[in-house]
């Protein structure tokens, strides 16, 4: 049996409630001067790399930075806004007398760099960009560390919406029904348990082009039997549905046939849709636990990524 994994502290920043006038759902960003101190740095950063930025360092607020081991992010689009704009002065300056600072800023391991930057973190340092399952990649990263024999990962995942790329997922047809979203989730892990600790990960598994139920419900059955356990044991099942009805009806179809008696809820309406955000699911369920609201003490998240990036994340509370 694998080292337990414990999820010691969470950080959040995401949407708090749809507005009328976007046609998406947009992190709501918290003061960033008192997280951020350094004024020139904090000018100098874009939306995304402040949003990971802050959302890491108040998740390893209270723990001196020598017993942070790793530092691990994950993103789907990385920083969509800086490389807008380096395309465009790219378009604008007939590709000369370029400035590489957007360049430079909207590379995909910014944020973990930065972390480790500002409180002088000198270890493990890695940035995972696998499309729907960039999240899952980096947490059974961060847990594999801790199997390792590292005391505390820092894991978090971060994406960005802007207009242009609304703008051309609507085009693609990727959007059909579907209201996207962003955020920014942290989670320090940790090899013991501490009073502060939230939820036990339990185990990850990841699988791709998996279109009928009944090659979900095998995957899920072998998940399950791996760690021990029936769908009967499950007591709370979290789904990705997202509004479009030919990607809910496996959501809908699995939540029947194999767990009619669980407590079944959702979670994109509340952040929208977009790569990592399976993140904001595990964070919605620890900071239940967090607030001893009890649908369940056995927790499976299943989510998909427009059908072809599917994962199973188990999380157990705290005894």
């Amino acid at each position: 049996m694998m080292q337990p994994v414990y999820i010691n502290h969470i950080a959040s920043i995401h949407a708090d409630t749809a507005s009328g006038e976007s046609p998406y759902l947009s992190a709501n960003e918290p003061d960033y001067k008192s997280i951020i101190t350094n004024a020139a740095l904090r000018r100098r950063m874009s939306r995304i790399i402040k949003m990971g930025v802050a959302c890491g360092l108040e998740c390893i607020s209270s723990l001196p930075s020598e017993k942070v081991h790793a530092i691990i992010t994950a993103t789907g689009l990385g920083c969509l806004a800086d490389t807008e704009k380096f395309l465009n002065t790219i378009i604008e300056n007939e590709e000369q007398l370029l400035n590489p600072t957007p360049f430079i800023q909207s590379t995909f391991n910014t944020i973990g760099a930065q972390i480790a930057l500002l409180r002088q973190i000198h270890a493990y340092n890695m940035t995972y960009v696998h499309r729907g399952l960039s999240f899952e990649s980096a947490l059974l990263d961060g847990m594999m560390r801790i199997w390792e024999g590292d005391e505390n990962v820092l894991v978090g995942a971060i994406d960005e919406i802007t207009p242009n790329s609304h703008a051309i997922q609507q085009r693609l047809g990727l959007l059909r029904g579907i209201q996207a979203g962003e955020g920014a989730q942290f989670f320090l892990l940790g090899r013991e348990a501490t009073e502060s600790t939230l939820a036990e990960l339990a185990g990850i598994s990841t699988f791709i082009h998996a279109n009928s139920t009944q090659e979900v419900a095998e995957k899920i059955h072998r998940f399950l039997q791996s760690n021990g356990l029936t769908a009967g044991q499950i007591d709370w099942l979290v789904t990705g549905k997202n509004g479009n009805p030919k990607e809910d009806t496996l959501y809908t179809d699995i939540e029947s046939s194999l767990f009619p008696t669980a407590t079944c809820t959702t979670f994109k309406n509340e952040c929208g849709e977009y790569p990592t955000a399976s993140s904001f699911a595990l964070w919605k369920v620890a900071k239940t636990f967090e607030e001893n609201l009890n649908p369940g003490q056995t927790v499976l998240i299943y989510n998909h990524y427009h059908s072809i990036n599917h994962s199973l994340i188990l999380i157990r509370k705290r005894q």
